[in-house]
């Protein structure tokens, strides 16, 4: 993992609409101790939407989960984050389109995405196309980051 180009990266979103950095390719732990090396906090998305999700009716997630993770990043002092553990938002229960969501949360939020698939140059990948989370968009805000 390069922390430089992380580093600079990182610094060149203040000027940016969308503060929005995909890193691709991390391996299991790397995204924690990035967080801790810029002193931002890593958010496990999978156990707080789990957690927050559990007490809501289904029909309801496509409107609270945007709602549940602002409210989760106000409680913090920071507003920069580093966000992993994040295949629930592919859920097909959600309703969510996952860069979209996370394109409206970095416009108050500086944020740092692990994304858990595959990158190509153009197109940011979840899953295999016959796997029913899967998940492909070229139409997106931000930096990526091989790794």
């Amino acid at each position: 993992m390069d922390m430089h180009k992380i580093k600079a990266e990182w610094a060149a979103l203040e000027s940016r609409w969308y503060k929005l950095l995909f890193l691709v390719g991390l391996q299991k732990g790397e995204g924690q101790s990035l967080s801790k090396a810029l002193n931002i906090p890593y958010l496990n998305l999978n156990r707080h939407l789990s957690e927050k999700l559990q007490n809501i009716p289904k029909a309801s997630y496509p409107l609270q989960v945007g709602e549940i993770l602002n409210k989760w990043m106000e409680e913090y002092e920071e507003t920069a984050f580093c966000l992993g553990d994040m295949e629930i938002l592919f859920d097909k229960q959600l309703q969510q389109h996952p860069i979209r969501l996370l394109e409206n949360l970095s416009k108050r939020f500086k944020l740092i995405v692990c994304w858990p698939g595959q990158y190509d140059g153009k197109s940011l990948t979840y899953a295999i196309p016959a796997h029913p989370e899967y998940f492909t968009c070229s139409d997106f805000e931000g930096i990526v980051i091989t790794v």
